[in-house]
């Protein structure tokens, strides 16, 4: 979500709908991290372009109210892939980037539980983090468990992490259970 299509979110089911798709699922935009070849982040020229005005998150809160609302059951069934909670999430995120209210991390293991690994053979923990290594210098299990990549989780604290608190997605995998 960002300012050009924040007033659209039931249409945009409808639309998904409409042609058939299987899911749909919402993301707010990325303002603030290096991720996605944007090593120097966004200007706060760019930002201001895809950021939400006030009035603008107002627009999408209400949206968001719409949606969970009206379309209750395509949260239900998971043709929407967001919860409620996911949903109002977004709103926050642009609440926190307008100063509005504080940054708050979402729940995440994805350094934990995942990794990424882009076209160049970049290691990554998740999408917005620094580089852990990458898999033309070794081999995937020894760049996860290599000194680079243990000091970062063992020092990361995702509800405190200026990345983590900015974040626009989680991962969230609960442990198996046995």
């Amino acid at each position: 979500m960002q300012k050009a299509n924040h007033n659209a979110l039931r249409q945009t089911v409808a639309t998904a709908r409409r042609i058939g798709l299987n899911q749909v699922s919402f993301l707010a935009a990325d303002l603030t991290s290096g991720a996605f070849n944007r090593p120097e982040g966004w200007t706060s020229e760019r930002q201001s372009c895809v950021a939400l005005a006030p009035e603008e998150i107002e627009c999408l809160s209400g949206e968001v109210e719409a949606l969970i609302g009206e379309n209750w059951q395509d949260i239900e069934t998971g043709f929407v892939a967001e919860s409620p909670a996911k949903l109002r999430r977004i709103v926050r995120h642009f609440r926190a980037h307008a100063g509005q209210v504080a940054p708050e991390a979402p729940r995440c293991n994805a350094p934990w539980v995942s990794t990424v690994i882009e076209a160049d053979g970049t290691v990554r923990p998740c999408f917005f983090h620094r580089s852990i290594g990458n898999i033309h210098d070794g081999s995937l299990l020894s760049i996860l468990n290599g000194n680079e990549a243990l000091r970062f989780r063992r020092k990361l604290d995702v509800s405190t992490d200026p990345v983590c608190t900015r974040c626009v997605c989680s991962l969230y995998l609960p442990p198996a259970s046995q």
